[in-house]
Parts: structure tokens; sequence; C-alpha cells
């Protein structure tokens, strides 16, 4: 509307629309990009914003969809270290509580992963799951 004013031209319907799908091109990979650098909170919303393609753009849901998939998980060492700051007790080592801890996560999500372990016979014997929260995920929720 605003060049129809000032050039006294009007502007064709398919070259507004051509001019917004750029738009939303751009900014879905921008927003793409941001919540690759952010992580955790941001790729749950991403998750929530790539399924309402009656809310949102098709190019935003579009570039988006890639964060349904399975994450990159942490590190086995990274999980190790979680667990043993927020689980185990102070006198505990990790050998104290798991005879055996899968390296490789069962899945990997936006906000945590899950392993497999075995816990040793002081804590049951049992086979369990064991999901970890992603460090610092709680400040970007």
């Amino acid at each position: 509307k605003l060049q129809e004013l000032l050039t006294g031209s009007e502007i064709a319907e398919e070259d507004i629309e051509r001019l917004w799908d750029a738009q939303h091109e751009d900014g879905a990979k921008k927003l793409a990009d941001i919540v690759t650098e952010l992580k955790g909170f941001y790729v749950k919303t991403a998750q929530i914003i790539s399924t309402r393609q009656d809310l949102f753009p098709k190019q935003y849901t579009d570039a988006l969809s890639g964060f349904t998939d399975n994450l990159d998980p942490m590190p086995a060492s990274l999980a190790k270290a979680v667990i043993k700051a927020e689980l185990l007790n102070r006198d505990e080592a990790f050998s104290d509580v798991f005879t055996e801890f899968d390296e490789e996560p069962l899945g990997a999500a936006s906000v945590a992963q899950v392993h497999r372990a075995v816990l040793t016979e002081k804590y049951g014997g049992r086979e369990v799951a064991v999901k970890i929260q992603r460090p610092s995920i709680e400040s970007k929720l």
C-alpha cells in the first residue's frame, strides 16, 4: 500500500505474495538458527510451532520441523557428571549405585535424555531407566 501511495502504481497480488514468502523464508531460517544455538526450551517451542500449520506460515513450520527428530545426546561423561552431582550421596561413587550404565542413550530430547542402567544390589539390583535433565536447562525454561 505504501508503494502504491508513493508511486501511484498498483502492486500485483502475486508480487505481494512473493515478497511475503521471501520475508517468511528469511525469518524462518533466522529463527531455526537461533533455536539451534539456544537449545533446551527453545527447541521444545520450535517443536510445538512445527506442528501448528494452522497458526504459522508454512516456511516456519517447515524450517522448524527438523527439531522434532531425536536430538544430539549429551556425552555420556556429562550425563554421569550430572547424576553424580544431583543424585548420588556425597560419599558414593558411581559404581556404588550402578553396576551397568549404557553410554548410548535410549533417547535424547530437548530437555533431557534417558539411559538404561542396572542398580547395585544395595539399591535393589533392578534394571532402570535413568532420565537426565540437560545441565542449565532450568534457567532457559
